[in-house]
């Protein structure tokens, strides 16, 4: 009976056990052997327990308990359980259970699922999972982030929410491809992930638009010093298919429950706190209460921005740009300005963050421009000598395939010559463009375009900036030049930056000097020119052709008379030779 009994369990495809009463292995087929890999000397006579791992350490009381009233159990209404190689490892098992005689024994039938649970991760991975990135993805939040916030007590276990937003990754999509642009999303998973703490989980919840879950987070102001740490983690160049390509990224941290109690109010809060980062970008904001009517004033602003070009309500103001040696005006700085209808005069402050943002810049962008060289070309011809005007240049004006023919165009169509116009971008705008526009300001400069790097020392990567970019000027940022008379610190800082210069064959430009010391100490440090309050606030173009009318030695009347109702402080004349300072200190 046993050999008959033997040939019919051989012939069954699934692994096949018959144990007695006490689970001691009596017989079992070749299926079994080769799911196992044990042999019948190995298990003949064995307790059954021998193929259950040890964390299964209850099996032999749930065995004893089925014994005593052994139900049939077919494939499938046993919960998924986990067998034991000879080897140590473990396999996944679909098994069935009935009583076979009298007697008491049990047949066992043991299916190997372990593909059934590769086929089931996949779809799982497909459910929850960001199949470039590898990250969770918005389902997965929105369930995580519910269940986070289910009962949470602000003072022991908070939760922290940080929304990251790459900058300019749609630009790297469309200039370098999509391949490209997944693999940088990879990139900046990969390096968040190098500063992530273990319990924080990491979520790709759109395009390029990514969220972190911080658990247990009491301390909002914790998440916050690690979002800045984030951020300056990931802007490091990565190479991708011979692409050098810095990852800019901006973000917004919000705190449950102090920024709100459901998930939709928590993320409304969190895309408030990320818009605001994204004004100036590669930044972390967080969400304060007063944030929503801020942005909400904001918005409010766009569509009447998108009708401001064609209604000719902006207008172009210029700071002059002082020669230290000489004190004459060499040149000047464009700064845009919004008449607005209702609210007047608006400077930059209130509204170009939103025109930074936007498609908007590239038009607003070009008008300025041409605006500009047609001022400095009339300069020229009213005092007969060159002057030099600086435009700054919008984000994604760095991105613009016409940004080449617009500059062409602009001094075409005014006579400007190109060395009299330079073009300024900042650090982060540099780090943040593609390779292509390393040749675009090549070709720029070949024309005889000016490039300047406006806030240096700002920025992320000065001197990286000044090895790999084809620059003529480093302008440098005015929270190095001010307060500088009284604090030696910042002068040891100018000093090196103007040996920097030098070394580099750069012009130095110091702006916001704003006292007769600064302009001292600037001229004594060696700098090639100064921009400031101490000579000139930001002034219309018909008040600039006046100063320049008058020597470019003192302010028109009428703005000398607007500088004495705004501020009552009196300035002496600056002591450098030819140039004379404001008679009050005045504010834009």
């Amino acid at each position: 009976m046993g050999t008959t009994l033997q040939i019919s369990i051989d012939d069954i495809p699934d692994g096949v056990i018959i144990c007695d009463r006490t689970g001691t292995i009596r017989t079992f087929n070749g299926a079994l052997e080769q799911i196992f890999g044990y042999t019948r000397e190995d298990l003949i006579g064995r307790k059954i327990e021998i193929l259950v791992p040890e964390r299964f350490a209850g099996h032999a009381k749930l065995r004893e308990t089925y014994a005593q009233n052994p139900v049939s159990r077919p494939m499938g209404s046993v919960q998924r359980i986990y067998g034991r190689r000879k080897d140590g490892s473990e396999i996944p098992l679909d098994i069935s259970l009935s009583k076979l005689n009298d007697s008491g024994d049990i047949i066992c039938f043991a299916r190997d699922v372990s593909e059934h649970v590769r086929l089931a991760e996949e779809i799982r991975q497909s459910a929850y999972f960001d199949p470039v990135t590898g990250a969770l993805n918005r389902r997965a939040f929105n369930e995580d982030l519910a269940e986070a916030m289910s009962g949470i007590d602000a003072r022991v276990n908070g939760v922290c929410i940080a929304l990251f937003d790459l900058d300019h990754f749609k630009d790297v999509n469309d200039t370098l491809g999509h391949s490209v642009g997944d693999k940088l999303l990879v990139a900046f998973c990969d390096r968040l992930r190098e500063v992530m703490h273990e319990k924080m989980r990491l979520y790709r919840i759109g395009g390029d638009e990514f969220a972190l879950i911080l658990p247990t987070c009491a301390d909002p102001q914790n998440a916050f010093a690690f979002v800045e740490t984030a951020i300056w983690n990931v802007r490091k160049p990565v190479f991708i298919d011979a692409h050098e390509i810095t990852i800019g990224c901006s973000a917004g941290v919000v705190h449950a429950p102090e920024n709100g109690i459901t998930p939709d109010e928590l993320m409304s809060n969190a895309d408030l706190a990320l818009y605001e980062a994204k004004i100036i970008r590669g930044r972390v904001s967080r969400f304060t209460p007063d944030l929503r009517a801020a942005v909400e004033e904001r918005f409010a602003l766009i569509p009447e921005l998108k009708a401001a070009l064609e209604q000719e309500q902006f207008e172009l103001h210029f700071q002059p740009q002082i020669d230290i040696r000489s004190g004459r005006v060499v040149g000047a700085e464009a700064l845009l300005r919004w008449q607005h209808p209702k609210r007047g005069l608006l400077t930059p402050d209130s509204f170009i963050d939103l025109i930074s943002g936007s498609d908007m810049s590239i038009g607003i962008g070009r008008w300025v421009l041409f605006q500009a060289c047609a001022q400095a070309r009339k300069w020229q011809s009213l005092v007969g000598r060159p002057l030099k005007v600086a435009v700054n240049l919008f984000p994604r004006q760095t991105y613009s395939k016409s940004l080449v023919n617009d500059v062409t165009w602009a001094l075409a169509d005014t006579g400007l010559g190109a060395a009299s116009l330079e073009l300024e971008l900042t650090e982060n705008t540099i780090l943040d463009s593609s390779d292509n526009f390393i040749e675009v300001l090549g070709y720029l400069r070949d024309l005889g375009v000016t490039i300047g790097l406006d806030d240096f020392g700002t920025g992320y990567a000065s001197l990286n900036s000044l090895t790999r970019y084809p620059v003529d000027t480093i302008k440098v940022d005015r929270s190095f030049v001010s307060g500088s008379a009284g604090k030696p610190e910042n002068q040891a800082v100018l000093r090196a930056m103007v040996m920097l210069a030098r070394e580099f064959g750069l012009v130095s430009v110091a702006e916001g000097v704003e006292s007769v010391e600064e302009a001292e100490i600037i001229q004594q440090i060696g700098f090639n020119l100064g921009q400031g309050y101490n000579w000139s606030r930001p002034i219309s173009g018909p008040d600039f052709e006046r100063l320049l009318k008058s020597g470019g030695r003192q302010l028109p009347v009428a703005v000398a008379s607007q500088a004495a109702a705004s501020d009552d402080r009196e300035t002496q004349a600056v002591g450098l030779p030819g140039i004379h300072g404001r008679s009050r200190q005045v504010s834009v």
